[in-house]
Parts: C-alpha cells; sequence; structure tokens
C-alpha cells in the first residue's frame, strides 16, 4: 500500500518493479545526453556566461569613464574657446580704439593745416568746429525742416509762382495727374516714386524720364522737387518718375546709387505698366545729377544695363573729394559757406569704417603697426568718394554716354565741374553729344527747383525742350548695344 511505501523505503510500489524505476532513472539521464551536455559542461557554460558578464561590466565601467573624460574635456575645451572669443573682442575693441585714436589725431591734424592753409579751407574747417556738437541726426533733421520750409513757402508777390504748371490744361496746354508708386529695391526696402504724366494717357505710353531730386545726398524730397517734375513733364509731354531714394545719416553709400539704378532699370523693364516706354531718359539737380550720370555709366557697362537716350543734369556736384577744385575756390563768404555744407553732406554720406578683424599676419606683416585710414575705402583700396559712383566725373571714361544737357549758373562755387563734364563729353562724345546753357547770376547753386526765379522757368523750359526732341526727334547719340 502506499502508506507502506512511505514507511518502508526499501519497498517499491504496486506494479513497480527496480527494473523498472531503473529504467525510469536512465531515461532521465539519457535526456540531457540526447542534448549534448552533462552537468560539468553546464557548469562550465554557466562559467562562461559569468565570465561574460564581468568582461561587459568591465566594459561598461570604461565606457562611463571615458564618456566622462571626454564630456569633461569638452566643457574645458568650450571654456578655453569662450576665454579666447573674449579675449579676442578684448583685442578687436582695443584695435578698433587706438584705430579711432589714430584717425582723431589725424582729423585734428588736417583741422590744423586747414586753418593754418587760410582761405576757404579755414572757413570750412571753423564751420566744422562750430557743429561739431551737434548730433549728425539732429542737425540733419534740422537742416531738412529750414529747407522745406524755404523751398516751399508761398511768395504771393511773384507772378511765376502763382500757378503750377500742368495744373489745368489752360496752363501749358497740358494738364497732368500724379500717382504714387513704390518698387522693391535692394535690401528688400520699399523705393516711394512719384508719376507724373498727361491726363487721360497711360503713364507707360509717352517716353519716361528718371529725376531723382538734390541737396546732397541728406535734403530734399519729392515735394521740395514736385514744382520742376511738374514742369519738365508739363512742358515736355513726357512722363517724368521721380525717385524718393535712401538718404543720408540713415542710409550711407552706395544706398542712394542702388535706390537710384534700380530705379531707371524698374522704368525700362515696365515698372508702370504696359510695357516698356517708347524711350527713357534720366535728370537730376546737384547730387542728382551725378546719380544720373552715375545711372548712364553703370547701364553703358552691364551687358543688361537699360538703354538711355538722354540726360539732364542741372549743375550736378560730380567730385566728392574733400580737396576737389570746386572745394578749393570761394570768392565770397557764402560761397564758402555752401562748400562747408557740401563737405558736412559728404561726410554724413560716407559709408562706415569696417569693424577691425584678428587674421593670420605675414612674416613680413608680423609686429607692422596699425595705421588708420581717414577716409573709408573702397573695395578697390581707393577712398570710397573716388568711386564713380560717388563721382561720376572722375570716371575713366565716358565716351558711348547719351546725349547730355547741363544747365549751371556762372556764380555757382562747383560749376567748374559743369565745364568740366562738358568739355570731357565733347572730347569722348562729340560735339553733338553735350549741349550746355550758361546762365548769369546771381542766381548760385539750386536756382532750378526755385519757381518765383525767371530764370529757373527758362532753363526749365529749355530743358524740356531739348528732352522733347532727344526722345522723339532723330536718333541720338546714345549708347548702342552689340
Amino acid at each position: 500500500s502506499p502508506s507502506l511505501w512511505r514507511i518502508l523505503p526499501g519497498r517499491l510500489p504496486c506494479g513497480l518493479s527496480r527494473r523498472g524505476a531503473a529504467v525510469k532513472k536512465a531515461g532521465a539521464l539519457g535526456g540531457c545526453s540526447s542534448l549534448g551536455m552533462s552537468v560539468q559542461d553546464v557548469l562550465e557554460r554557466k562559467g562562461y556566461y559569468d565570465e561574460l558578464v564581468n568582461v561587459f561590466e568591465t566594459i561598461r565601467a570604461k565606457r562611463a569613464f571615458l564618456e566622462k573624460s571626454m564630456r569633461e574635456e569638452y566643457e574645458e575645451r568650450t571654456d578655453v574657446e569662450r576665454d579666447v572669443a573674449a579675449l579676442k573682442a578684448k583685442l578687436i575693441a582695443l584695435r578698433k580704439a587706438m584705430l579711432e585714436t589714430q584717425r582723431a589725431k589725424m582729423v585734428n591734424d588736417t583741422f590744423l593745416t586747414e586753418l593754418q592753409a587760410g582761405g576757404v579751407r579755414a572757413f570750412i574747417a571753423l564751420r566744422k568746429l562750430k557743429f561739431a556738437s551737434v548730433p549728425i541726426a539732429e542737425r540733419a533733421r534740422q537742416v531738412r525742416d529750414e529747407f522745406r520750409e524755404g523751398v516751399l513757402e508761398e511768395r504771393p508777390d511773384s507772378p511765376h509762382a502763382a500757378r503750377k504748371l500742368g495744373s489745368s490744361s489752360e496752363n501749358n496746354h497740358m494738364s497732368l495727374q500724379v500717382k504714387e508708386l513704390s518698387f522693391l529695391g535692394s535690401d528688400d526696402n520699399q523705393v516711394p516714386v512719384r508719376c507724373y504724366f498727361g491726363s487721360g494717357g497711360d503713364a507707360s505710353a509717352a517716353p519716361a524720364l528718371v529725376f531723382f531730386h538734390g541737396e546732397g545726398y541728406v535734403i530734399g524730397d519729392l515735394e521740395t522737387h514736385d514744382w520742376l517734375c511738374r514742369s519738365l513733364a508739363a512742358l515736355s509731354r513726357v512722363t517724368v518718375v521721380a525717385v524718393d531714394y535712401r538718404r543720408a545719416p540713415e542710409a550711407k553709400f552706395p544706398a542712394a546709387f542702388d535706390d537710384a539704378y534700380q530705379a531707371v532699370c524698374w522704368v525700362a523693364q515696365g515698372g508702370l505698366g504696359g510695357g516698356p516706354p517708347r524711350a527713357l531718359g534720366v535728370a537730376g539737380d546737384s547730387n542728382g545729377g551725378a546719380l544720373a550720370i552715375a545711372c548712364c555709366v553703370q547701364a553703358r557697362d552691364r551687358d543688361d544695363g537699360p538703354e538711355i537716350s538722354v540726360q539732364l543734369l542741372f549743375y550736378p556736384w560730380m567730385d566728392l573729394r574733400p580737396e576737389s577744385p570746386a572745394m578749393l575756390q570761394a570768392e565770397t563768404n557764402e560761397q564758402a559757406a555752401f562748400l562747408a555744407d557740401l563737405d558736412w553732406s559728404r561726410s554724413v554720406y560716407a559709408p562706415p569704417f569696417p569693424e577691425p578683424e584678428l587674421r593670420e599676419e605675414d612674416e613680413e606683416e608680423a609686429g607692422a603697426p596699425m595705421v588708420a585710414d581717414l577716409h573709408p575705402l573702397g573695395a578697390d583700396g581707393r577712398p570710397w568718394f573716388e568711386d564713380p559712383r560717388a563721382s561720376p566725373l572722375l570716371t575713366e571714361s565716358l565716351a558711348d554716354l547719351p546725349v547730355a544737357f547741363i544747365a549751371y549758373a556762372a556764380d555757382d562755387p562747383v560749376a567748374c565741374e559743369s565745364v568740366r563734364l562738358a568739355e570731357r563729353l565733347r572730347e569722348e562724345c562729340g560735339h553733338d553729344g553735350v549741349h550746355t546753357l550758361h546762365m548769369q547770376g546771381p542766381l548760385g547753386h539750386g536756382f532750378v527747383k526755385n519757381s518765383d526765379q525767371p530764370q529757373a522757368h527758362a532753363c526749365v523750359a529749355a530743358a524740356a525742350a531739348f528732352l522733347s526732341m532727344a526722345v522723339r526727334g532723330p536718333a541720338s547719340p546714345s549708347r548702342r548695344k552689340a
């Protein structure tokens, strides 16, 4: 019985012999043999696995150590780079301060030289000293307000300013429409333009004249030159597009030129709507005249430049060098004051000095002292005002430029530049390439925008007649593209 089996371990359960039990035991051991493993094999494999685990643990520990070391080295390297960057910033600031100190010394030396020279140069130097403490932005705002007030002031005693040309069909037989437009310029800035065209007509149907106002790149705007542009459009039956380019000190060189040239291209490409104009001209007074010439030079030199048929230039200021011939001569204190204002305008329009950089120096340059430049330099290493975009009178060649109309007053302090331009155009473009209008004074610089002066009306009428003939008459000697 089962209980007896428990009590008597030597006895087997009912129906099971000792032989059968042995067979069962042998069968169990035979199962291990069938797997090819013995007890010893199992123990050996367990030891292998234990050793493998120990190896992995060792690798994990080494990996953690390496990661910690790399993290510490990275943090150390980051700290070193941060310290190096801080030292470089301090060194750059030190270099900048040293250059500014050198530049200030050069300015002071130049100032003393001008005072010792006497005459116009001394007058300009004293005027610089007078306004040296006035912030540039504040003075620019003051001169703009004063200029606008002076130009836009009503003069009831003048019969010439009583009515605007083109205000009705009874005045010059043509009424005008005025449209405010804009185009996308460089740096994604919107450039406003004002379009004057015949009433009931299409702005793009007539020839177009792109006009740039003057006043030294700092003052002047669409309003101050509205009478002039309106008069040119009414008398010539040409669509006049006045460009409100960016001014200094808010925008430095070459911002004004960039806006001017892009305006010419925009009009030439059909920006007014209805396709490109039948003919295209450029015009401007004072520095606006320089912008007009610079656009003609750029269009000539570029394969994709627009075709320009004519240029109207009113007393252009085309040489921005501080020691240009015009800046060294003045017959009256009034002319000297005007030249001093031009000198200030040039300095305001000047581009900023580049930030000093740290670079690997050659063995020849090692230890060489830093030398400051008195004026910002262009890409060619020359002072910025020698760039043809700033001083087109310095352009190497004026050949193949459009036919030009140049008007200037005898007592204009920069009249010598108009004379020089006319001489060069005759030499390089032929006698038919330039026509001049020499106005007797006293008129000075900037007279053509003053609607109360009869000489301004005469000058505008002559310019409009020349413009109308150039864009509608026989082919003018403008540039021909190959």
